[in-house]
């Protein structure tokens, strides 16, 4: 009886563990996804449009790891800003609408609305 105990105490131990470890690194995506998107708009205010992209690119692909569907939108939201500003009107075009699509998705409307009128305004300087 005492080694079952034993043995249900550190399984209980190990997963707590386990818990931490993941929770862990959870917060530590988050604090990289955010370090990334700032990296990326200071990037993009001063005319750096290609760390900008990639910035936001792996802020995209850190959030789609652990579901932030949040910042997924806001990166590709983005990313559509940094074509825009270098004049990629059809890539920012496909990012803006896709930036529309996922705020719906996760009910954020003034984010929806927001890449939407982006998206409106490229279309109207098609």
């Amino acid at each position: 009886m005492d080694v079952i105990l034993i043995a249900g105490a550190m399984f209980l131990a190990y997963a707590g563990l386990i818990f931490l470890y993941y929770r862990l690194r959870l917060k530590e995506k988050e604090k990289r996804i955010s370090k990334l998107m700032l990296e990326g708009v200071m990037s993009l205010r001063r005319g750096g449009y290609n760390k900008a992209a990639t910035c936001f690119k792996i802020a995209y692909e850190y959030s789609q790891e652990i579901d932030d569907y949040q910042n997924m939108a806001e990166a590709i939201y983005h990313v559509g800003l940094t074509c825009e500003k270098q004049e990629d009107k059809d890539n920012a075009l496909y990012f803006f609408q896709e930036a529309s699509k996922m705020y719906e998705q996760i009910e954020d409307y003034s984010g929806r609305d927001r890449a939407f009128e982006a998206a409106n305004s490229i279309k109207n300087s098609l």
